[in-house]
């Protein structure tokens, strides 16, 4: 029982130390010196918030520089403060 679990915990580790051995890298963009928050089949969010897409994804002919799509931060949410029985009556 404790062999097992000790091949367990070091076959784990074994992974994460190759995945970071594989992987680890500082990501960083070239959109304006901002650094890349994450990347995504073919998407990549900077820290902005800025959306890009890979040009491929678009038109495999055009592959020259990356597509801004969009931001995640678009802008504050529109709410108002309504009360229960509107809530129960737009619900109903």
């Amino acid at each position: 029982m404790f062999a097992k679990r000790f091949f367990f915990v070091s076959a784990g580790l074994l992974c994460l130390a190759l995945a970071y051995h594989f992987g680890a890298a500082s990501a960083t963009a070239q959109i304006s010196g901002n650094t890349v928050a994450a990347a995504s089949g073919g998407f990549v969010v900077a820290a902005n918030g800025n959306v890009y897409a890979d040009p491929a994804l678009i038109s495999p002919t055009n592959a020259a520089q990356w597509v801004l799509a969009g931001n995640v931060f678009s802008g504050p949410t529109p709410t108002s403060q309504g009360t229960w029985g509107e809530l129960k009556a737009r619900y109903r």
